[in-house]
């Protein structure tokens, strides 16, 4: 099923038909597989990844450490190892072609089929593509992920302009910045992972920003063979533990609130939360990092201490590591960073913030354009699973949401939400940054144990659901 050829007319039949081959397209095949359902995958692309697909930007890569960034599939882990704490996206498109491999699944998958159209009829559902595929299928599973469509700005003159523009959603793996003066819109964890590459490359490097994002240490090094295999032998109890913690990575934070500790044990806890790399100086802080606007003040004070060190340039200090914080530290996406403060600093690297010199247009003199998932994904799928497991032993025909429920969970969302510094900041976890669409949290911060005994639940006895026999 895997060739890439247009459709020939026929229809494809099948119990479970799946939109996307990242991880939770795939995940999902493999579980279902294991159910005994026919499963099919339609995935735009021609290869599988997902996001990893088409991220393919200077310095793309994850930013969830590599015991946990992967799937808990005992028969794929065992065979792979990666080479770096936090892996780059040609090393993830490389683990795709391994479970691949090792689990036989582009028999099962039609590539380059864009899904157009999906309808729902007497309980079945009919699915095209824009290359003529046609699937019916009982259940239908929208994989494509969260973050599958890219956003253009409408800036005046786009359109006209006669330089070239890229996208970094569909970035062309050849292009080459060398000799080049180049403009990058924007400063959030793409724009951190690009900057570190074009900065050194580019004659020209101009960003322009709203607000900097307050970046963590990587800590990136390589991962040798021998640390792999000690750590292969507690894989399964890393990823159980994920599976109880709040954000999927195992471990927790401080017990206690900033203020709670004498001042030298704060420091120390920050020093050390610092020194560890990733996201720690998030997730291990304090218990009040995002409930106490004097207690995130505290974290902020250190963070942007430990940034401004770093930095020469005064202007460009205080716009990337201001005194005053631009927002509440952790209530928007932290990047990680290698070098990122450094490379801002550079001689060909210049900051224009939009605050004070808004972008009004693109012309001819303008400069050349530009919680852990798995764990998560894995918890939904086994979710979903079992709902098809018991929707077939009952005979089932149809199950769907009331509204009174889908009212209540926003409602629920909106009160968990509502005590944090969340509500306070503007970000794409509220939505903010699409025109048009409403400005809401939606993310469960309950914890995932929390999230999944929530979700199973409702399998009991299909509270909230209205099922059709």
């Amino acid at each position: 099923m895997s060739d890439n050829t247009p459709s020939t007319g026929t229809t494809v039949h099948c119990d479970v038909l799946i939109v996307g081959a990242g991880f939770s397209g795939v995940s999902m095949l493999y579980r279902l597989r294991k159910l005994g359902l026919n499963t099919k995958i339609f995935e735009s692309g021609d290869d599988f990844g997902g996001v990893w697909y088409w991220n393919r930007y200077p310095g793309a890569r994850v930013d969830s450490e590599w015991p946990y960034y992967q799937l808990n599939i005992p028969e794929v882990y065992r065979g792979w190892e990666f080479a770096e704490r936090f892996p780059g996206h040609e090393e993830i498109r490389s683990y795709f072609a391994h479970v691949d491999k090792v689990l036989g699944l582009r028999k099962d998958v039609q590539f380059n089929a864009h899904v157009i159209d999906a309808q729902w009829h007497d309980g079945t559902w009919t699915v095209k593509t824009d290359q003529g595929h046609v699937a019916q299928a009982k259940y239908l599973i929208l994989c494509s992920g969260l973050l599958h469509r890219r956003h253009v700005p409408d800036f005046p003159g786009l359109s006209s302009f006669r330089g070239k523009i890229h996208h970094t959603g569909f970035y062309p793996e050849d292009l080459s910045a060398k000799g080049k003066k180049v403009a990058l819109i924007g400063a959030g964890a793409t724009a951190v992972q690009v900057t570190q590459e074009l900065a050194k490359e580019a004659d020209q490097l101009t960003i322009f920003m709203r607000r900097p994002s307050l970046c963590l240490p990587m800590g990136q090094r390589p991962i040798g063979a021998l640390e792999q295999k000690g750590w292969k032998t507690y894989f399964a109890s890393l990823f159980n533990e994920g599976r109880r913690s709040r954000t999927g990575f195992p471990g927790g934070g401080q017990e206690c609130g900033v203020f709670d500790v004498s001042d030298e044990e704060r420091e120390r806890v920050f020093e050390e939360l610092w020194s560890r790399g990733g996201f720690n100086y998030m997730l291990a802080n304090y218990n009040d990092l995002l409930l106490d606007k004097a207690s995130n003040q505290k974290v902020y004070e250190f963070w942007a201490r430990k940034i401004r060190q770093r930095m020469k340039d005064p202007r460009k200090r205080d716009l990337m590591a201001p005194i005053e914080a631009p927002y509440h530290i952790g209530t928007k996406r932290s990047p990680l960073e290698q070098d990122y403060y450094e490379c801002i600093d550079r001689d060909n690297v210049d900051i224009i913030n939009m605050n004070d010199e808004p972008l009004k247009t693109f012309n001819a003199q303008a400069p050349t354009a530009l919680s852990n998932g798995p764990t998560i994904i894995e918890m939904q799928c086994d979710f979903v699973a079992s709902a098809i497991e018991k929707l077939e032993k009952a005979g089932a025909k149809s199950v769907e949401p009331t509204r009174e429920a889908e009212d209540g969970w926003d409602h629920m969302i909106d009160e968990m939400n509502k005590h944090t510094l969340f509500p306070l900041t503007n970000s794409w976890w509220t939505g903010a940054n699409i025109p048009g669409k409403k400005v809401q949290i939606v993310s469960h911060i309950g914890g995932i144990e929390m999230y999944e005994g929530q979700c199973r639940e409702t399998l009991q006895d299909w509270k909230g659901f209205n099922v059709v026999y």
